[in-house]
C-alpha cells in the first residue's frame, strides 16, 4: 500500500471551506451509509471527515491504516492498544484534543489532521467540524491529549506550507468591538461566573464570538472550566495575558484580533 500522509492532507485541503447544512454533512451521510446508520447524518462530524478523507486518497486499505472511528475517544485508544500513540506533532499525525486540557483519551473531544508546527510552536491542522466546516487551524500544544501515527509508506514530495485563512463565512477580524459589558477594570472569569444561577448574557456573547472565530464551544452563558480553557488559548494565541479571564482587552481581540 503506498498511502502517505501528503496524500491524506492534499484531500482534506481540498475540502477546506466545505459547511455544513442544516447539520448534515456529505462525510456524515457517507459513514452512515457505510454504518447502515442515518442517526451519522448529522453527527459531529471531525472524525468522519478524517476517515472520508483516507477513503477517498487510498480506498479501504487507506481506511485501515488512518482507522474507522466516528468516536474520538476510541479511535485515540485503537492507536494506544497498536502501539502508534505520541506526544510529537508530525506531518499526517492524527491530533486528538480535549478542551479542558487534560491527557485523558476518555476526555478527547476533538480530532484533527496535523499538518506540522509554527515559529510560536502551535499545531498547525487541517479538520473538520471547527466552526461548523473544514478549515486550517492553529492549536496550542496544551490542548493535545495526543497523537495517532498511520503506518503510512515513506513520504514523497513535501507539501505547500499551510496558509492562515478566515473562517468561510464568519464576520471577518476588524469588526467593531462591541461595547465592554462590565465596569472598565472588571473581568468575566470561571471564578467570578461559573457559580451563577442563571446565565449571564455578556458570557454568552463571548462565547458566541469565540465561536464565530472558530473555536468549538457551547454557548451557554457560563464561565465553566471549558470556557476558560478556550479563553485561555485564545489568548495565547494573540499574545495577551494568559489569564483565562475576559477583560476590556481581550473582549475587544475578540473582535479585532486578526482571525488566524
Amino acid at each position: 500500500m503506498s498511502f502517505t500522509a501528503e496524500q491524506l492532507i492534499r484531500v482534506a485541503k481540498s475540502y477546506e471551506g466545505y459547511a455544513e447544512k442544516n447539520g448534515a454533512t456529505k462525510f456524515g451521510q457517507w459513514y452512515g451509509d457505510r454504518q447502515k446508520n442515518s442517526a451519522f447524518d448529522k453527527a459531529a462530524w471531525c472524525d468522519m471527515f478524517v476517515v472520508y478523507c483516507a477513503h477517498e486518497a487510498g480506498g479501504e486499505e487507506a481506511v485501515d491504516i488512518v482507522g474507522e472511528y466516528a468516536y474520538t475517544p476510541h479511535h485515540a485508544a485503537w492507536f494506544a492498544r497498536n502501539g502508534r500513540w505520541g506526544a510529537k506533532p508530525t506531518l499526517g499525525a492524527i491530533g486528538f484534543i480535549d478542551w479542558s486540557g487534560t491527557k485523558i483519551i476518555s476526555a478527547i473531544d476533538h480530532v484533527v489532521i496535523v499538518l506540522g508546527t509554527d515559529a510560536r510552536g502551535r499545531v498547525v491542522t487541517i479538520e473538520g467540524n471547527t466552526a461548523d466546516q473544514v478549515a486550517i487551524r492553529y492549536r496550542d500544544r496544551s490542548l493535545f491529549v495526543g497523537f495517532g501515527y498511520p503506518k503510512y509508506a515513506k513520504a514523497g514530495a513535501p507539501i505547500p506550507p499551510p496558509v492562515a485563512t478566515k473562517p468561510v463565512g464568519r464576520p471577518a477580524a476588524g469588526d467593531s468591538a462591541p461595547k465592554f459589558p462590565l465596569a472598565p477594570d472588571d473581568w468575566f472569569s470561571q471564578a467570578r461566573n461559573s457559580g451563577k444561577t442563571k446565565p449571564n448574557n455578556g458570557v454568552r456573547r463571548l462565547q458566541a464570538r469565540l465561536k464565530e472565530r472558530g473555536w468549538s464551544i457551547e454557548v451557554d452563558g457560563r464561565y465553566g472550566p471549558k470556557t476558560a480553557q478556550v479563553v485561555r488559548a485564545f489568548q495565547d494565541e494573540h499574545r495577551l495575558s494568559v489569564d483565562g479571564a475576559v477583560g476590556r482587552l481581550t473582549w475587544a481581540a475578540l473582535w479585532n484580533a486578526p482571525i488566524s
